[in-house]
């Protein structure tokens, strides 16, 4: 039998580990915090789709949010994130963000891996649109030139005119659920803290699942329980590995770390289920991806001359 160490040497290790991490710049550990959570969010996306192979897409979707809701009730109970500031604007962004975890799942079950993600990026470009009408931003002529240029690489993944997936318009609608709920989050993210936002989506995307998980409901196998509860652990963990991430990382310098989910998303899609992207994917996701990523660094970079031309009219 093999001695376990004594507790004054582990504890000496993780003193050590802490203060090895902390050394590393804080790019650094955001871009391997966010390198954690696409391949985390590459696990959701293929258990996911196993389990979408048997049982209801809803009920995939509703034990998603029910165990991912149920792992970060500790941290709620001790924070206690459960009375909101902004009561009418979370519910809001409850009911948003619920019906984009919906989408998400249904898009992961009935698509390639690869094109349900690059879809999912195009979340960015509905960022701008949705800024002008709700936050009255006014973005520059090169941020509108991305935006439309992002679109025809949707309309390249979507192939308007030959074979396309009914699927790939659900994927796209969660795409603008997800930027709906961000702009939500600029909103409420003054007092409402992420849990009390995951909260929300999680209770309100139950709600939407519910009735119609139970109209087609197949009893799963012990297997499947465990496939069904580890959704949720996995996602939350993926959500909290990405938020952790632009925590301490500079969102320009970290943000193309998120594009690594399609490269895991089209590896995972080839390992397990034999599915290769075709040209108009590739093409597609690498135009969304880039122009994305530029819309980002634009919106930074904005966000920096706003906070100096202030700090300078403070200082006046």
């Amino acid at each position: 039998m093999t001695e376990q160490p004594p507790a004054s040497a582990l504890d000496d290790r993780r003193a050590r580990f802490a203060a090895a991490w902390e050394a590393l710049p804080a790019n650094t550990r955001g871009a391997l915090w966010l390198l954690t959570s696409a391949a985390l969010f590459t696990v959701m996306a293929v258990l996911t789709k196993f389990l979408g192979t048997r049982l209801d897409t809803m009920q995939v979707a509703f034990f998603r949010l029910f165990f991912a809701t149920l792992i970060i009730m500790p941290w709620l109970i001790r924070h206690g994130g459960f009375r909101p500031a902004h009561p009418r604007l979370m519910t809001l962004r409850g009911v948003i963000g619920g019906g984009a975890m919906l989408c998400m799942v249904y898009a992961f079950v009935h698509l390639p891996l690869a094109d349900a993600q690059a879809i999912q990026f195009a979340q960015g470009l509905f960022l701008v649109p949705l800024a002008i009408i709700f936050l009255r931003e006014v973005p520059g002529p090169r941020r509108i030139i991305a935006v439309i240029l992002g679109f025809i690489g949707v309309l390249i993944m979507l192939r308007p005119s030959g074979d396309f997936e009914p699927a790939a318009f659900v994927a796209l609608f969660g795409a603008l659920l997800v930027a709906g709920a961000a702009v939500m989050v600029k909103l409420v993210a003054d007092k409402d803290g992420p849990l009390t936002m995951m909260l929300f989506s999680g209770v309100f995307g139950c709600g939407m699942a519910v009735i119609p998980m139970a109209l087609n409901w197949i009893d799963p196998t012990p297997y499947e329980w465990v496939m069904l509860a580890g959704i949720g652990l996995v996602g939350a963990g993926a959500h909290n590995c990405f938020l952790r991430a632009y925590r301490v990382g500079e969102a320009t310098a970290i943000a193309p770390i998120d594009y690594t989910r399609l490269i895991f998303a089209g590896t995972a899609g080839f390992l397990f289920f034999g599915t290769v992207p075709d040209i108009y994917t590739i093409i597609g996701a690498v135009i969304i991806a880039g122009t994305s990523f530029y819309i980002a660094r634009r919106e930074a970079a904005v966000a920096r001359a706003k906070a100096a031309a202030a700090a300078q009219a403070d200082g006046a």
